[in-house]
């Protein structure tokens, strides 16, 4: 981790500083064409076409590369800290059949849109994540339903069969630490929680949740920035899994 800290220093001052340089070139441009009024003509139309060229071309793809960067970094060292061969495609994601075959709740191929695709494993469970937005009918209403899908693989396993819908967990019984792990997976935003587990998956959509979280670049990067994780339900679902898995052993 404290070499991805140096690079995203190093990343985060040169970002500082071109937007610095970007915005006094924007004011000295405007002090410019003000005291010459009109006479500035095609020239002054020019300089702010380059200027906004400049912004488009330059400063705007600087602060999303460094701005991913950091999520990237967030998500490998603190949200997935416990995953091995971890992956993260931001431009990805998962397909409408894999969120479709939880059951939980339908997903049509035609308006479906998947990002930030995440693979890994602990030990032999296999751990998939992405956020995910389609449309679906609630309450008689079209609406659509954006949030994180993740889905835990454990080949072997037999956990037993438990469904959550929109956070009502009411007719549950699970065993203490069970059920308050299930409680602690929908606690952050009520009625998030559809859960979905049995044989050897487990799966969650968390309405709401997303590991496409937002940054903010102006913050001071740290190992303890890089370690606060933004997303704790990948790790509650893991300790849910594994007592699901010991209660059937």
């Amino acid at each position: 981790m404290t070499e991805a800290v140096q690079t995203l220093k190093r990343q985060r001052v040169r970002m500082i500083l071109v937007n610095l340089a970007y915005f006094m070139v924007l004011l000295l441009l405007g002090v410019l064409l003000f005291l010459q009024n009109d006479a500035a003509g095609v020239t002054g139309y020019l300089l702010v076409a380059a200027c906004l060229a400049g912004y488009l071309l330059l400063v705007r793809p600087m602060s999303k590369r460094y701005v991913n960067a950091v999520r990237e970094a967030i998500l490998r060292y603190a949200v997935c800290a416990e995953l091995t061969d971890f992956n993260h495609q931001s431009k990805s994601g998962v397909t409408a059949e894999a969120v479709r075959a939880c059951g939980l709740v339908p997903a049509s191929a035609d308006t479906f849109m998947s990002r930030e695709h995440i693979t890994g494993n602990c030990g032999t469970m296999a751990v998939e994540m992405a956020d995910v937005t389609f449309p679906i009918i609630e309450d008689g209403r079209n609406a659509m339903f954006s949030g994180a899908f993740v889905q835990l693989a454990w080949p072997g396993a037999d956990f037993a069969p438990v469904t959550v819908k929109a956070g009502e967990t009411g007719s549950l019984s699970l065993p203490k630490q069970q059920m308050e792990l299930v409680e602690s997976l929908g606690e952050l935003i009520p009625g998030s929680l559809y859960l979905k587990a049995g044989g050897e998956t487990l799966t969650l959509l968390l309405r709401g949740r997303f590991l496409g979280f937002r940054v903010n670049p102006l913050v001071q990067i740290s190992e303890q920035t890089l370690g606060a994780n933004p997303f704790p339900e990948l790790r509650q679902a893991m300790q849910l899994a594994r007592l699901m898995q010991l209660e059937r052993l």
